[in-house]
């Protein structure tokens, strides 16, 4: 079979998909816009392999020889080269398309934010109970990855795991119905966490995008979790009756109310039948997930946070919360996403200082709503380094007057990332990298 990888991308997909049909002997072409050198040693690992790879364009006859062509999430449907696709697939197509998904419960999660601390910690909880759960989807585990995991577990004898717990962005949700022309596999659970603007700059509405987020709900759902305000609109659309859908806000129990970021994780945990006391004492032992939340260390009474996975307005309250009894030092801005800051309103006017990175939002959605609200500020810095040396040096500030104050430091952009950094973990692990040279000095 004639295979082409359209976009390699920068957090393995590209390289899982292609890794995989090489194994199974199929020949292999990849083409991606960035050059050899952006794409660093796995380009050069397939290519010894024996995948033909171009970089720098996108080349007609190229699609017109593949047989499959499996799209990179981030490349639009109707990108003009599709044209001359005759089937174009995307991972969890093709690993839905494997009869032994009727083996496996399957757990679907999507949402604006807290996709990927919700997967993590629903698959946490289903391994301390005894469950063996594996993850794929939107946190950078290849669902070809999975599958070709199956296939060696079914070569040797040995049982596939219990649960798949998904996480899917709206894109991976959209290219995966088109390309199983709406027939997605049955499904044990499928949870919305939450939904706010987002991806402005990409879809034409805020309601097309629901549309895409709404679109992996079906009639073959055995129970969905969801927000409450959505019960009314996932009842029609699914056929559900009361019993079948579970309401996150409901369900949260006192013991969780200062933990929010864990609330559909229970509700979805409650819903496949376990008891709330077991869920309760797993969660204790979750250590969350990188660049949400993340605690990265410890100078004196100040605490430093990498919320680098905050790329909306939204999570930044979101996440602010958990800090509210601290003096917080916010580092905050980046790329425009043709999202409104007004969001992040009572966190930057709370905040005892604000440290500002460089970029399109910042510029013109950031900067305009502290000047209106007369909100003193830092920057904007072109260099995680400055930003976090502006914020240590307010933190330090303060110190002097109140030295037993509890401090944090917060990284929680609140927008993306592209203009400064690679992506937003490259801005989280930047973040994190300088915090450990600190603390070693």
């Amino acid at each position: 079979m004639k295979v082409l990888i359209f976009g390699l991308g920068m957090h393995g997909g590209g390289f899982a998909a292609a890794s995989y049909f090489l194994d199974h002997g199929d020949e292999v072409r990849i083409t991606d816009l960035k050059g050899a050198c952006d794409l660093g040693s796995e380009m050069e690992a397939l290519a010894l392999r024996g995948a033909v790879c171009i970089s720098g364009t996108h080349r007609s006859e190229d699609f017109l020889w593949a047989d499959i062509v499996v799209k990179n999430p981030a490349i639009p449907p109707n990108h003009p080269m599709l044209s001359h696709a005759r089937m174009i697939v995307n991972d969890f197509a093709w690993l839905f398309s494997s009869p032994w998904c009727e083996q496996v419960k399957i757990i679907a999660i999507t949402g604006t934010k807290g996709k990927t601390t919700t997967s993590a910690a629903v698959a946490h909880v289903l391994q301390e109970l005894g469950y063996e759960a594996m993850q794929c989807g939107n946190m950078g585990i290849s669902a070809f990855s999975v599958l070709r995991e199956w296939e060696r577990r079914h070569d040797s004898g040995r049982a596939l795991p219990d649960y798949l717990v998904c996480e899917f962005s709206s894109w991976q949700i959209r290219d995966t119905v088109q390309a199983m022309h709406g027939q997605l596999p049955p499904m044990e659970i499928c949870a919305l966490t939450n939904f706010y603007p987002d991806h402005l700059n990409s879809y034409e509405s805020i309601e097309r995008y629901l549309e895409d987020k709404l679109e992996l709900f079906t009639e073959q759902v055995r129970m969905a979790v969801i927000p409450d305000v959505m019960a009314e609109r996932i009842r029609k659309q699914t056929k559900l009756d009361r019993r079948h859908i579970r309401g996150i806000d409901r369900s949260c129990p006192k013991e969780l109310e200062q933990q929010p970021h864990l609330k559909s994780a229970y509700t979805i945990l409650l819903a496949l039948g376990l008891k709330y006391k077991s869920i309760l004492k797993a969660l204790e032992s979750f250590q969350g997930v990188p660049h949400r939340i993340e605690q990265v260390g410890t100078l004196g009474n100040i605490l430093f946070v990498n919320d680098s996975a905050a790329t909306i307005p939204e999570a930044v309250h979101f996440s602010y919360a958990k800090f509210r009894t601290m003096a917080v030092h916010l580092i905050c801005g980046g790329t425009d996403k043709n999202l409104k800051s007004d969001a992040m309103l009572e966190e930057v006017l709370h905040a005892s200082s604000v440290s500002l990175l460089d970029g399109s939002f910042t510029q013109n959605k950031l900067i305009p709503l502290l000047k209106e609200h007369h909100i003193a500020y830092l920057g904007p810095f072109k260099a995680m380094g400055d930003a976090l040396q502006a914020s240590l040096d307010a933190a330090l500030e303060k110190q002097k007057d109140l030295p037993d104050l509890p401090q944090a430091i917060l990284l929680s952009p609140g927008s993306a990332s592209f203009e400064l950094f690679a992506n937003e973990f490259d801005r989280g692990n930047q973040f994190k990298n300088l915090v450990g040279l600190l603390l070693e000095a």
